[in-house]
């Protein structure tokens, strides 16, 4: 099997790569490099659940009411329904993995208004 990565989204927080001819039993896997300081997510995915591993680097995942501290080699399974978001701490390469493509638009508002306001703050 031959897997590749394909750049589907670069800006200030850094770079998202799908990965391509995946054998993981799921629709997408993605990897993401995150700035530190910078946040990610917002989303909410109804029908499965997401799965998450630090690659290299720390993210603070608010997953829910939690907050789990990562760092290389963490994984997390995020459940379905379950609103999350990451804050990268450190320069981070993360891969996620489980939800679909459809899932991943979906957005929770309280949520997607915290990554914004991250965000926006980051840039001044």
């Amino acid at each position: 099997m031959t897997l590749k990565l394909k750049e589907i989204n670069q800006d200030d927080r850094g770079y998202i790569n799908i990965l391509e001819g995946n054998d993981l039993g799921c629709e997408e896997a993605n990897i993401s490099f995150t700035k530190k300081g910078f946040a990610r997510g917002g989303c909410i995915h109804n029908d499965n659940d997401e799965h998450l591993l630090v690659i290299s680097g720390e993210i603070n995942l608010i997953c829910g009411e939690f907050l789990y501290m990562l760092t290389k080699g963490g994984v997390v399974n995020i459940g379905r329904k379950t609103p999350h978001y990451y804050v990268a701490s450190k320069d981070s390469l993360v891969m996620e993995w489980g939800a679909t493509i459809e899932e991943k638009k979906e957005k929770d508002p309280d949520f997607r208004k915290i990554v914004d306001r991250i965000n926006d703050n980051r840039h001044i």
